[in-house]
């Protein structure tokens, strides 16, 4: 009787095995699978490793398209690309545990790194000024003055990298404006499971930015425009600009634009001062100035009457709806020796909260402290001070 109950577990129907192997992540389905052979038997099925390699692209933010047809990958293609995050993540950690199921020579996330080179050829001869890998490591994104382009390298995780093609062809192109070049390009962002938007500056007279979407991929290809919005003035100074949902964000050094191109809304926020970092989440604006961070909450949008703007609103000297940098200025006489780096903006943040890194060198120049840090922002607009969550040293030896 004892007996029994203690094999309670093993006597289980092989759907319920699968209903508890479904929750658990890709690292350790592998660990469970060298528990016994009644277990290996229901983890070595098809459909729990293409569970585990859709949950990783979910987890890790990667764009599940660059490993379609999932189909066609073999059973160990299937663990090898569903371990891999997991695998490179570790290889970070300074001291890896013995019984690391993502690591080690003979595992199946194991082996050395390979590197191939792939030129990617563009409509002419013209030097690239930007070159975007899409995570996931299929889909390849370029931006010269002329155009921007999109190259597929092939499928994630099929075969080896010996197999893939020495020169690549673009599958898609968009040109500039006539009479206009690009000057900039976003990072992209999901926008769907399978497909994704990028947006470009263009500069002619004056400054333009265009919003374009891919997919669903792997099946449609084209770069197609959704939205642009012109003449806006040559006067402001762009630091930077990103996608976040369906609004387009712009920091000048005069102040914010949140440009909602699909609802034709826009809202011009001043500014005064300065920051070294700046990102947004939902409706809020996120300042970092050396240790110190501030968080705005952004005004209503209105409507944009037309899909032009001077946006002469960033030109007041009337802060009472704008943004003060100062007020997270950081003392002159400290030295902040740390850099912040944020995510890039494919990436979204959890709601209610901003993840980045702090980047800390060691003073005998020899290590770096790199932190991890959650900062809650529910509470909303305020000043913050960050706080680490995890962190590890680096040798940069």
């Amino acid at each position: 009787m004892a007996e029994n109950r203690s094999r309670g577990i093993l006597n289980l129907p092989l759907e319920l095995f699968l209903c508890i192997i479904h929750e658990l992540y890709a690292p350790d389905v592998l660990s469970l699978g060298q528990t016994c052979n009644a277990i290996r038997s229901a983890v070595n099925e098809r459909r729990v490793w293409e569970a585990a390699l859709r949950d990783t692209c979910r987890l890790d933010q990667l764009f599940e398209p660059s490993y379609y047809p999932i189909e066609d990958l073999d059973i160990l293609e299937l663990q090898r690309a569903a371990l891999e995050p997991w695998r490179r993540c570790a290889s970070f950690t300074p001291e890896l545990p013995s019984d690391n199921p993502s690591g080690g020579e003979g595992s199946v996330a194991g082996g050395n790194m390979r590197l191939k080179e792939i030129k990617l050829e563009g409509d002419d001869h013209i030097h690239f000024n930007d070159v975007c890998i899409v995570p996931g490591g299929r889909y390849v994104l370029g931006m010269n003055r002329r155009y921007i382009c999109l190259w597929d390298i092939g499928q994630t995780g099929k075969g080896s990298w010996n197999s893939k093609p020495d020169t690549l062809s673009l599958s898609s192109i968009v040109r500039a404006t006539p009479g206009a070049q690009i000057r900039d390009m976003s990072a992209p962002e999901a926008a769907t499971v399978a497909s994704f938007r990028l947006a470009t500056m263009e500069l002619n007279s004056y400054e333009s930015f265009r919003v374009f979407e891919v997919g669903p991929l792997p099946d449609v290809f084209s770069i197609r425009g959704i939205a642009s919005l012109q003449g806006i003035s040559p006067d402001l100074h762009l630091i930077g600009f990103w996608l976040q949902g369906d609004n387009l964000v712009c920091h000048y050094y005069e102040g914010v634009l949140v440009w909602d191109f699909v609802q034709s809304k826009y809202i011009a926020i001043p500014s005064c001062g300065k920051a070294a970092k700046i990102t947004t989440n939902g409706n809020l604006i996120i300042a970092w100035e050396g240790p110190n961070i501030g968080v705005w909450t952004m005004p209503p949008l209105k409507p944009l009457e037309t899909t032009s703007a001077e946006l002469r609103e960033l030109f007041s000297d009337d802060l009472t709806d704008g943004i003060d940098f100062n007020t997270i200025r950081q003392d002159d006489r400290s030295l902040w020796r740390n850099k912040t780096y944020l995510p890039c903006a494919w990436y979204s943040f959890p709601p209610d909260a901003v993840e980045h890194a702090v980047l800390r060198p060691g003073y005998d120049k020899k290590t770096i402290k790199v932190e991890r840090v959650l900062l809650d922002v529910s509470a909303g607009a305020g000043n913050y001070r960050r706080y680490s969550q995890t962190s590890f040293t680096m040798d940069t030896g």
